[in-house]
């Protein structure tokens, strides 16, 4: 039986890791850009992970072919493999990691994973999330609403913090939200559409050198169904393609079929679908 051609390579710093992998990244910078966000903001030294972080290569001889990064406490990420790559992680991120609670990317890559880890690890794996990745170029204006955006400032923290326990309620979030909105906040990076008061939110999330992440968008229930949500993305994004960014990406929920109309009706046209994985014993 032939021997399997692929290997693992490991990284010891984001540093390296971009600068051997980078470049094949940002050759599908779209469809890699959760991945490449995160790689990035490692990369820096204003980050709330955990080591050991875990960065690594699949290569075909010398070859990337895909990749896999975690930075603690969030979960394993990875693009895109062939097959017989995911499985093929289970040895090296079992020695980092022994315990491994979540794992997101591509269907077919996560699932493998899923599969290969509860067959040598134990337990058992279920979908949290089918999200749909998402990305814009340009920006669709949507019917204009009373108000505008603006900078989250400190006397809206009060606000944020409500709104983030009902972002975390609906949305099922592994992540600790409050935490994620205080730190967009004092980031200057989450923005209120304010008429009369704030009305909604939407952060902007982690940066490649050619894209932002738009997220965390959350209206409260008493403020729906107005244009607030449609009008906040659409000037968030317009906001970041200003400053320089070539696209945006978001994710959404498959089975929320609201936000995804809206990003929708602005100009977001989805890439391809993400798993979000429990592993569980």
């Amino acid at each position: 039986m032939p021997a399997n051609p692929l290997r693992v390579e490991r990284y010891g710093s984001a540093a390296q890791f971009l600068s051997d992998v980078g470049p094949w990244l940002l050759a599908s910078g779209a469809q890699n850009s959760l991945l490449l966000s995160v790689v990035y903001l490692l990369a820096g030294d204003d980050h709330p992970f955990q080591e050991p972080f875990y960065l690594a290569a699949i290569k075909d001889a010398d070859r990337i072919i895909g990749c896999a990064v975690r930075p603690p406490p969030d979960q394993l990420d990875l693009t895109a493999l062939p097959a017989g790559g995911a499985s093929l992680l289970i040895e090296s991120v079992a020695a980092l990691y022994p315990e491994l609670h979540i794992v997101a990317g591509p269907p077919e890559s996560a699932l493998e994973f899923a599969g290969a880890w509860v067959r040598e690890r134990g337990g058992h794996w279920r979908i949290r999330h089918h999200w749909t990745l998402l990305a814009l170029q340009t920006v669709i204006p949507p019917p204009p609403v009373d108000g505008k955006l603006r900078l989250a400032q400190e006397n809206d923290l009060a606000t944020v913090r409500e709104w983030a326990r009902g972002y975390a309620q609906e949305t099922n979030s592994h992540v600790d939200v409050t935490a994620f909105f205080e730190r967009r906040l004092s980031r200057r990076s989450l923005h209120i559409w304010d008429d009369r008061g704030p009305k909604c939110m939407v952060a902007e999330a982690n940066r490649t050198p050619n894209s932002v992440s738009i997220s965390g968008v959350y209206t409260p229930g008493a403020f729906r169904k107005r244009g607030y949500a449609s009008n906040a993305v659409a000037a968030a994004t317009q906001h970041a393609l200003d400053a320089g960014c070539k696209f945006c990406a978001l994710v959404a929920d498959r089975e929320m079929a609201t936000p995804i109309r809206i990003y929708r009706s602005v100009g977001y046209e989805p890439l391809r679908d993400h798993l979000l994985i429990d592993l569980a014993r």
